[in-house]
């Protein structure tokens, strides 16, 4: 029995598959429960009706539904180096933005273009296991069309065990998260 599981976690290490890893796909309310969640706008595209990338659902951190700059979201990290990773939404306005873990600054993202279109980045960090606040912080200076589909939409995040590289390519620098 114990030659067994440590077999299968073996087998899950070298497949890829993180063990202990936490995830929320944000805008989808069966996957955002259990989780202490604040400060986030309304599920976007039901609500406003806009494009949002073709994404099924998401939430902006900075919207007119209460008209704060921030969200936080409580997530399980394991112990030890862990990645922090989240699918963000660049468009027409300036979507840059902050995260920091507990009060701390660990990941400024400044707008790369104005395209509607889709980003995985993240970052590394260092923390004992069990909950912590990941909060996001819009930066940029609100469009024209805020007050209808907010700033800063977040897709999903994820916080796992495999470390972030940059990789610089023909796209820009891309954030490699899942090798």
């Amino acid at each position: 029995m114990k030659r067994t599981f440590v077999l299968i976690a073996v087998m899950l290490c070298v497949s890829g598959l993180a063990i202990g890893q936490d995830y929320v796909d944000i805008g989808n309310l069966s996957s955002e429960a259990g989780h202490v969640m604040a400060s986030w706008g309304p599920i976007e595209p039901a609500n406003s009706g806009g494009a949002f990338g073709g994404v099924a659902d998401c939430r902006a951190i900075w919207s007119s539904f209460d008209n704060s700059t921030n969200a936080t979201i409580q997530m399980n990290f394991p112990s030890g180096i862990t990645q922090v990773a989240f699918r963000h939404l660049e468009g027409v306005a300036d979507d840059g933005f902050q995260v920091l873990v507990d009060g701390n600054l660990f990941y400024t993202h400044t707008e790369l273009q104005t395209n509607e279109m889709w980003f995985i980045s993240g970052f590394n960090c260092n923390l004992t296991a069990g909950l912590h606040t990941v909060e996001f912080i819009a930066t940029g200076a609100a469009w024209p069309s805020w007050a209808t589909y907010g700033q800063v939409c977040i897709d999903w995040i994820e916080v796992g065990g495999g470390a972030v590289t940059n990789e610089v390519g023909t796209w820009g620098v891309i954030k490699t998260l899942y090798r």
